[in-house]
């Protein structure tokens, strides 16, 4: 098995794929199979009598540049998310659909700090209690004096 050192670093490949609209589902895909691909060719050399890091630098050079492969499914525009095939009408249903989510926000907010919440609930009850106490307080002292 390969050491992980000399593996291909697949982060530039995937940046670039993200950035020009490629699916991420089909990034992973790619990754996975580049990853295989790399892993049967070590095998491959090993098999007719090389040593490790031979192995390992000639399944590189038959992997190929990383960048050529990378430019190459950006061609292909199957490959792309819809928002970045079909521009125009992401530009349409991002807002509504961040429209339609925005009252949801709140729940959610509330649901993820609801011990936060109930404290300051608790707070402003109590201080509410006090302030129509003195209110109270003061009204009944103006008109029984």
């Amino acid at each position: 098995m390969p050491s992980r050192s000399t593996r291909p670093d697949f982060s530039d490949f995937q940046v670039t794929l993200l950035r020009a609209g490629v699916s991420p589902r089909h990034v992973r895909r790619a990754i996975i199979e580049l990853n295989e691909h790399y892993d049967d060719l070590v095998e491959d050399s090993l098999r007719s009598d090389t040593d490790a890091r031979t192995a390992e630098q000639c399944a590189l050079r038959a992997l190929g540049d990383l960048r050529c492969i990378a430019a190459e499914m950006c061609s292909i525009p199957e490959l792309r998310c819809w928002a970045f095939r079909y521009p125009r009408v992401a530009l349409f249903v991002y807002p509504l659909l961040c429209l339609a989510l925005l009252p949801a926000v709140p729940v959610i907010a509330g649901v993820a700090h609801a011990p936060q919440l109930a404290r300051w609930a608790t707070c402003m009850f109590l201080s509410a209690l006090v302030t129509a106490g003195m209110l109270l307080f003061m009204q009944l002292s103006i008109t029984l004096t």
